[in-house]
């Protein structure tokens, strides 16, 4: 099977941003272990103030956020993921948009023919496909970086309709 990273098109120099993340929640609710704290908040955050915002269906700065159409997508492929609601504001155009918070799980799938930097930051991300099993959409455990993998069933999915703002990157295999 292949796979592959998940990113935010960059090339979108207008995207929302979403502002004051870390002070809502902290960054270990991100993980399975902290699904309760995840439950019990009520989670919006206002956006950076630009003159135009463009939303696009997947952010992945400061934290990743999936619109409601990807979600959709999203859980037809992983039914069992836990998402949790997310509130954009925009004060100063006074709307708000829905997003969606996924706690992906976190694979130990590291090929030993990853490569990294000195300083721990990766270099070449190679996954060994074994150890992955039947997941579609994961993080990878072991790495600095927060990668958003997912597999071709669902890349496939997500090429055939028209989503916007979302890059993939074939990673490789062995």
């Amino acid at each position: 099977m292949n796979y592959f990273i998940m990113t935010q098109d960059e090339r979108i120099a207008q995207a929302v941003v979403p502002t004051g993340v870390f002070d809502v929640i902290r960054q270990e609710w991100l993980t399975p272990d902290y699904r309760e704290e995840l439950e019990a908040a009520i989670i919006q955050f206002d956006i950076q103030r630009k003159s135009e915002n463009i939303y696009l269906d997947f952010l992945d700065r400061p934290i990743p956020l999936y619109s409601d159409r990807l979600k959709t997508i999203i859980h037809k492929f992983a039914p069992k993921l836990f998402a949790k609601s997310v509130v954009l504001a925009d004060r100063e155009r006074i709307r708000q948009d829905l997003y969606w918070l996924l706690v992906l799980p976190r694979i130990a799938c590291l090929s030993e023919r990853s490569e990294f930097h000195q300083n721990g930051s990766l270099k070449r991300l190679v996954l060994d496909e074994a150890k992955i099993a039947r997941h579609t959409i994961f993080q990878v455990e072991g790495i600095l970086e927060p990668h958003i993998i997912i597999d071709l069933r669902l890349a496939e999915a997500l090429l055939r309709r028209d989503f916007f703002g979302i890059r993939l990157k074939k990673v490789e295999r062995v």
